[in-house]
């Protein structure tokens, strides 16, 4: 019937026909919050923030008054993703179209049932949504701001380039790029102070200070750097496509669907083949290091 079209259960539906006019549920304020925000899930906040908190104790870095902020941005920013999937599932057709909803299916319904409207939830949306930011930027000022950008950056990143094959990427070479830097870096400043002087004496320019001297004098660094990332991004990328499901195919996918149909013998031959790939990574950077070390006298014995 036309009723049951706007997503009213099926009984309040057939009271609206027999009656001729439209009957909607009713809500106290409490229970329509608790309903439109699906507060009970806040849980899946709380638990890693908690252990967050419990960290910052141990290193003895907590203060109650940044813990409840932390937890109140948390929060916000949850339910305003809540909100915001019912508007969006709504909008989108998703949740009429789910004709046997549950508590973990379907959303709350409230635009649905004609509880709150469509203009009341993105109102909603955008209210939480900017008392978490706000919180968060008010903390990242005072706590120091650029690490917890650059991890903002990534969920920015995501957001833009979207999930699937390029996003695993991106993903993998985001802190694989960070590490051989670091250690780029730490080898330049452990470079050879006499090398560095004799470079001056021959008054080379900034330009083959860097790719004459500094660049070899980093260069068994960056190789540890290499080694180090090439680990990171394959355990990374297998992580990613199992855990969060990118993408539609690779080897941590694959091992994520054999296992969750008990297709035991493919699953140990998935991870036979990620354990192969990663020695064959190795090697092959190893045999790179060599020959572009090879002018190092103690390279192949520490190899």
């Amino acid at each position: 019937s036309p009723v049951c079209a706007l997503g009213l259960p099926k009984s309040m539906a057939q009271l609206s026909e027999a009656l001729g006019r439209p009957v909607k549920p009713r809500l106290s304020p409490f229970w329509l919050l608790l309903r439109a925000t699906r507060l009970p899930f806040l849980s899946a906040t709380f638990v890693p923030v908690g252990v967050g908190i419990a960290v910052a104790g141990l290193h003895r870095q907590w203060h109650w008054w940044l813990a409840i902020l932390t937890l109140v941005a948390g929060a916000c920013v949850h339910l305003g993703l809540n909100v915001a999937n019912d508007v969006f599932d709504t909008d989108s057709g998703a949740d009429p179209a789910n004709v046997n909803p549950t508590q973990f299916s379907g959303g709350s319904r409230v635009i649905l049932y004609g509880l709150l409207s469509l203009r009341q939830m993105v109102l909603m949306m955008l209210g939480f949504y900017a008392v978490g930011v706000g919180i968060g930027l008010f903390l990242a000022v005072i706590r120091g701001f650029w690490p917890l950008f650059w991890i903002g950056v990534v969920g920015l990143f995501l957001i833009v380039a979207g999930v699937g094959e390029t996003s695993i990427v991106a993903l993998a070479a985001y802190p694989s790029l960070l590490v051989i830097l670091v250690n780029a870096v730490s080898g330049t400043a452990l470079a050879n102070q006499r090398r560095l002087y004799q470079a001056r004496l021959l008054n080379l320019s900034t330009f083959q200070m860097l790719s004459d001297v500094l660049f070899y004098e980093a260069l068994p660094n960056i190789f540890d750097g290499i080694r180090t990332a090439v680990s990171y991004s394959l355990v990374l990328v297998v992580a990613v496509e199992m855990f969060i499901g990118l993408g539609e195919r690779g080897l941590g996918r694959g091992i994520y669907l054999y296992q969750s149909t008990y297709r035991i013998p493919e699953t140990y031959g998935a991870i036979i083949i990620a354990g192969m790939i990663g020695i064959v990574l190795n090697w092959v950077v190893t045999k790179v290091q060599n020959h572009m070390l090879r002018w190092l006298p103690n390279v192949h014995e520490d190899q």
